[in-house]
């Protein structure tokens, strides 16, 4: 076994972001999901004092006497990764790099933010077309068997839907999550709504999606592009048709503004990444953004 992706993570981050980057990721990882050091626990009645916020109104009318929640200090969370895979990994992204090494980045930048914090990670991937799980630990050499594990299964034949990932998640996973769905564009697009609604009942979400490279593109990103799903060239007369490209980007802008609202209604965030070097600041706009959704 290599032990040598948390080497690449950190240089990456050190490359691609200065100090200042890097610690208001940091920062933002710890205001976001460390700031949430509460968990519900159960109801009881109002005794003078108490903070008005934490009255529970509709229990209280339902009960027909004020009632308050009471909470319970957590001292770690646990954030599950779950990376769609099958052969649409061995595409590339918009900036030109593999997907699934984008995917690997992504999930060790985050992998190691979380373990920096104490925080307890895990993994759902497929694996020879089954599902994989990865148990919560807390320590880097559990993060670097993940990836590891994840180099060597991306890319390969899978069935398996981001939908069907999910709901093993709902099926097997009871403990309160954080729950980072990484995948592309075609995974953002099959999410269905009902799926995100289960998952949103116990755990937050955050769907990381790699952003594909269209088929036909002008300009400077004109290149030969390779149809993974065909298996060949994409034909040149699609390829540099303009009208083409116009509505592709259309369709991509269409789905991406849809599931955003979709995942919006249940105070779950989206965002894309097209390269390694854009990941801490896209990660950091993405947690910005979820920051806002959970204290709105």
């Amino acid at each position: 076994m290599r032990f040598n992706y948390i080497e690449k993570i950190k240089a990456n981050i050190s490359i691609a972001a200065s100090k200042k980057t890097t610690n208001l990721l940091e920062g933002l990882y710890c205001s976001v999901f460390k700031g949430q050091s509460l968990d519900f626990d159960d109801l009881r009645d109002y005794v003078v004092g108490d903070n008005y916020k934490d009255i529970d109104w509709k229990s209280s009318i339902r009960h027909g006497s004020l009632l308050v929640r009471r909470f319970v200090t957590f001292k770690k969370h646990n954030v599950l990764f779950v990376v769609d895979g099958g052969d649409k990994m061995l595409g590339e992204t918009s900036d030109g790099e593999m997907k699934a090494v984008v995917a690997l980045f992504i999930l060790g930048t985050l992998g190691y933010l979380v373990n920096k914090n104490g925080d307890e990670i895990g993994a759902i991937y497929t694996k020879n077309d089954r599902i994989e799980m990865r148990n919560f630990k807390s320590n880097m050499a559990h993060l670097e068997m993940i990836l590891n594990d994840l180099e060597k299964s991306l890319g390969t034949t899978s069935t398996k839907s981001v939908n069907q990932l999910l709901e093993y998640v709902v099926k097997n996973q009871k403990r309160r999550m954080i729950v980072v769905v990484i995948s592309d564009l075609g995974g953002l697009d099959e999410l269905d709504e009902s799926m995100i609604k289960k998952i949103a009942i116990n755990h937050d979400l955050l769907f990381i999606g790699i952003d594909d490279a269209t088929m036909a593109e002008q300009g400077e990103k004109e290149r030969k592009k390779y149809d993974i799903d065909s298996k060949s060239l994409v034909p040149d007369f699609i390829a540099r048709n303009r009208e083409f490209a116009m509505q592709e980007r259309r369709i991509r802008t269409q789905i991406l503004n849809e599931k955003s609202l979709v995942l919006k209604k249940y105070r779950m965030t989206v965002g894309m990444i097209e390269s390694k070097t854009k990941i801490p600041t896209r990660l950091i706009d993405l947690l910005e953004r979820h920051n806002h959704e959970i204290r709105r």
